[in-house]
């Protein structure tokens, strides 16, 4: 399963990828289209907001490439003593990727979440084995394996 969620991740990821780019380059076309009007200041505003879409939408750009660089440095061959970054975590609540912060994907009916290693999960998970339990928000939680 941790191979097809991790390729499930990369295609969610590059999807955004994409349209932050399509809306990028539209908020950049709309910038320079602007034309100077009699109503004064309208052209620098109109200028204004579509370089201000741009940015937004260049900044979504940088987090999905981050986020894609995450997900591309994980071998789903390798296996994990720990849950760090690349580990596939089977607990008593449900099926971890410790990956980047995704949130749940349906894998072949089954659900999983992906989530970053800085996440309230990440955190709790930390430093555990495969049979120990820990405390999640006033739950407790076995981990069954960890791959």
């Amino acid at each position: 399963m941790k191979e097809e969620l991790l390729k499930l991740a990369k295609a969610k990821v590059q999807l955004r990828l994409d349209e932050a780019r399509k809306a990028m380059t539209a908020a950049q076309t709309a910038a320079n289209e602007e034309t100077k009007s009699s109503a004064g200041n309208k052209y620098e505003t109109g200028r204004a907001m579509a370089q201000n879409d741009r940015d937004m939408y260049a900044r979504q750009e940088a987090e999905a490439k981050a986020e894609m660089a995450v997900l591309q440095s994980i071998d789903p061959q390798k296996k994990y003593e720990f849950p760090i970054t690349g580990a596939f975590i089977e607990t008593s609540i449900g099926k971890i990727l410790i990956a980047t912060s995704i949130g749940f994907l349906q894998v072949n009916g089954e659900k999983a979440m992906v989530i970053s290693e800085t996440s309230p999960m990440a955190q709790a998970l930390k430093g555990k084995k495969a049979e120990e339990i820990f405390e999640f928000r006033g739950q407790h939680v076995k981990i069954i394996s960890i791959s």
